[in-house]
């Protein structure tokens, strides 16, 4: 379903999942960001497997007397752009609107909402982005 932090829509569709079952499926597993997630494959059985980024994965003991400065900025991350359809009660709840969305997607290099299947507007109030057909190499 994720392979490399990217969401594989092939492997959802043949699946028959939406953005809002593989979410659930990822809360099911503590996962509230679908940036957190480097691999995440649907077994047989119909659970999920996580893996989640080296950087999200919890700390080792010899890591937790660093300090990190707190720069949430939302309690949740939320889901602004889902198949390719904007959600603007999220926005709304947010306090953004469509223009800031448009130029966050303009400086990620992305012109035109089609070309985005998912994106997320993360706790520190940047926005995750998974563009259409992911290609990895």
């Amino acid at each position: 379903m994720i392979r490399k932090g990217q969401i594989m829509e092939h492997a959802l569709r043949k699946a028959r999942l939406d953005l809002d079952s593989l979410n659930s499926l990822l809360r099911k597993k503590n996962v509230f960001s679908i940036s957190d997630v480097d691999y995440a494959i649907l077994e047989t059985d119909g659970s999920l497997s996580v893996m989640k980024k080296e950087a999200k994965q919890p700390a080792a003991k010899s890591g937790v007397n660093l300090k990190q400065a707190r720069t949430d900025i939302f309690s949740i991350p939320a889901a602004v752009i889902s198949d390719g359809e904007i959600n603007d009660d999220h926005l709304q709840s947010l306090n953004l609107n469509r223009q800031w969305l448009s130029r966050q997607l303009k400086s990620a290099g992305i012109h035109s909402i089609e070309d985005v299947f998912y994106a997320e507007v993360q706790k520190d109030g940047t926005l995750y982005i998974d563009t259409n057909n992911d290609r990895l190499h």
